[in-house]
């Protein structure tokens, strides 16, 4: 009976933990999809199709894909790439740079220093390190915080709105 009882608890503890953890992925993809309405990329970045590059991390890649199938920015179709490392990282308009990758961040940096490109991480303190977006988990939730200056330097037009919407702003 003991066992039934600790087996029982496991499975639940399992399926409770993967069901929360689907959820930030969709939340995060979600995220991702929104941050289009409240930038706007230099004319240059209008032409083509709208990049947005997931490093690391499958199943947000596989959420955000989902979500953008037949979705546009302005005249632009969407297209969501994955990589699991910053090799072949080309030309993109919003990067999204999973936890487990997040050491990767300098060399982001560096191929995209001379881009339009919104980076978007998930590990604390990766503002100060260049990320223009950082999600954070607050109170059980997921929430992000947000650095003007690591986006204007990309060239990158900030929609007011966002800065309402996150939890901290740095200049």
């Amino acid at each position: 009976m003991k066992i039934n009882k600790i087996v029982i608890t496991i499975f639940l503890s399992f399926f409770i933990f993967s069901h929360s953890f689907a959820q930030e992925e969709k939340y995060i993809g979600l995220f991702l999809y929104n941050f289009t309405k409240y930038f706007d990329w230099p004319e240059e970045s209008k032409s083509g199709d709208f990049i947005i590059d997931v490093l690391g991390h499958k199943t947000v890649y596989e959420k955000l894909k989902e979500l953008t199938e037949s979705k546009r920015v302005g005249n632009q179709n969407i297209v969501v790439r994955n990589y699991s490392d910053a090799t072949n990282i080309e030309k993109c308009q919003i990067i999204f740079v999973g936890y487990w990758n997040s050491r990767l961040l300098p060399e982001i940096l560096e191929k995209t220093k001379n881009q339009h490109t919104l980076i978007v991480t998930e590990k604390e303190g990766l503002i100060s390190e260049g990320s223009a977006i950082n999600f954070v988990i607050r109170d059980n939730t997921i929430k992000f915080e947000f650095c003007k200056s690591n986006t204007t330097k990309y060239g990158i037009k900030i929609d007011p709105r966002i800065i309402q919407l996150a939890i901290a702003v740095y200049d």
